[in-house]
């Protein structure tokens, strides 16, 4: 009786509203919303030239990171456009600079972490991306360097080297113009040519970046209203 039952059901449903409702449109899932803006965070790789060191001895190029930059992009059609912010940038420096001559043999360790500051409605610097190049229309802000020196050898305390052992550093917070991030044609990767980060008496040197960054997140973002 109950096999009887269930044609009779599945009979009448094909003749009645279940015809219906199998035409209905599928509009029943929720599209999703349009993005307000786009945050993407990028992971970071550097490099560090230094200048003007003591006797030059530290001279050269050093690989640093790693780091990350987190920017805020307008919504154009779907895609991140026109104006931009930076959020959040942080970079964590640690080498080694072993410098040799007749007289002295000196090894400086730096153990570092660089980030910006956000102002009070979380933007360290502003900026407008035309095409693939974004470009800063000020600096970062608040870029600050913190962490220590180690030295050992005959030419630490001397000629602007850091003194011997292990010393404090602490480089601004100040003001730092970074030149134009070049992205790729999918926004996935970017560089940043050298530019000068950092000029010191102790240790005696100038500090000149190289940034590479690879996207490792993206979310759509609400608007963000701050004045």
């Amino acid at each position: 009786m109950r096999t009887r039952a269930t044609s009779r059901l599945v009979v009448s449903c094909a003749l009645t509203g279940c015809v219906a409702l199998a035409l209905a449109p599928a509009s029943v899932s929720a599209q999703p919303a349009a993005c307000d803006a786009w945050e993407i965070e990028y992971a970071l790789s550097a490099s560090l030239r230094l200048s003007d060191t003591p006797l030059g001895q530290g001279d050269g190029i050093y690989a640093i990171g790693p780091g990350r930059v987190v920017l805020r992009f307008e919504d154009h059609d779907g895609q991140p456009s026109g104006r931009a912010q930076m959020v959040a940038y942080d970079m964590r420096e640690r080498f080694v600079i072993t410098s040799k001559t007749l007289l002295w043999t000196t090894q400086v360790t730096t153990d570092t972490k660089t980030r910006g500051t956000p102002d009070t409605c979380g933007v360290a610097a502003e900026g407008q991306l035309t095409g693939n190049v974004l470009g800063w229309s000020g600096p970062v802000r608040g870029y600050r360097t913190d962490g220590t020196l180690t030295c050992d050898g005959s030419l630490c305390g001397k000629f602007g080297a850091p003194p011997p052992g292990q010393s404090d550093l602490h480089i601004g917070p100040g003001p730092v113009q970074f030149r134009p991030f070049v992205f790729a044609k999918d926004m996935k990767t970017f560089t940043m040519q050298e530019t000068l980060v950092a000029t010191t008496d102790m240790p005696k040197q100038k500090a000149h970046l190289v940034l590479a960054g690879r996207e490792a997140r993206r979310s759509c973002a609400p608007a963000k209203a701050c004045h």
